[in-house]
């Protein structure tokens, strides 16, 4: 490749030089799991801009991850929630620390109208979090650096969620991660991350409460301590299971109620 064409890419921002480690930044939120603060540049989730999360499967542990950090940025403005594959349960949410007062949801029908939602809430300046779940592999990169500048200049956290089968391809997102399940475990690899280095992996712990739905009914706990008392030996309600990529989401399709 010739410099002239070497300097165009890097002039329209679509390679970025890998060792080229900026200052530390102090724009930068706890993620509130140690471990995964020490490998990334900003100490934590960058406040503004595109965050992109890939995975296979949804409902893997990717909440569970974000929920410490959307707690805190709850508190500064109104999280919004761009067709999530499941509803978002209020009281599950609060539980968590999120202002339930401050969640918005948003579920559009055509890809053109989530991404005209997702820019105006993030250039809005009132959204502290936009949330968006995209299920095509094809998202045009115009689009998503305008999802990009959006964020910058609403001063808004784009967390963006698509099929890992897109790893390969170029991103404007400045922060990529890539999510894949493992034993009471989710690994993480960081695929990109604009400032500092990228290909760290690391795996984090998760409570073993939050795989029982992954089992067969048959080995799910039941009351035993109730049972004790009152002879209630009926076992906890059946959730239904997350879907896998791709999702097709209608305003008229029954919304389930989960978090991962």
């Amino acid at each position: 490749m010739s410099n002239h064409a070497l300097n165009t890419l890097l002039d329209k921002r679509h390679l970025w030089r890998g060792r080229h480690v900026l200052p530390p930044s102090t724009e930068g939120v706890s993620t509130g799991f140690s471990e995964l603060d020490t490998h990334l540049h900003l100490g934590g989730w960058p406040v503004v801009g595109s965050t992109e999360i890939l995975s296979q499967q949804l409902g893997i542990g990717e909440l569970w991850l974000l929920l410490p950090a959307l707690a805190q940025r709850s508190q500064e403005g109104a999280v919004v929630w761009v067709n999530p594959p499941c509803l978002p349960s209020p009281q599950a949410l609060a539980q968590q620390g999120l202002a339930a007062h401050r969640q918005l949801l948003i579920r559009p029908s055509q890809l053109s109208e989530q991404l005209w939602a997702a820019e105006e809430c993030l250039r809005s300046g009132a959204c502290s979090a936009v949330l968006s779940w995209f299920t095509t592999q094809s998202l045009p990169d115009k689009q998503l650096r305008r999802l990009h500048l959006a964020a910058q200049e609403g001063r808004s956290w784009h967390l963006h969620f698509r099929p890992e089968q897109i790893a390969q391809q170029v991103s404007p997102a400045p922060l990529r991660l890539q999510l894949r399940p493992a034993p009471q475990a989710l690994d993480i690899e960081i695929l990109k991350q604009r400032g500092g280095p990228a290909g760290q992996r690391l795996t984090l712990r998760r409570h073993a409460e939050l795989y029982y739905q992954q089992r067969p009914p048959a080995q799910w706990p039941t009351a035993h301590h109730r049972a004790k008392t009152t002879r209630d030996t009926r076992r906890l309600p059946l959730l239904a299971p997350l879907p896998s990529y791709p999702v097709t989401i209608t305003p008229s399709s029954k919304s389930q109620t989960g978090a991962s």
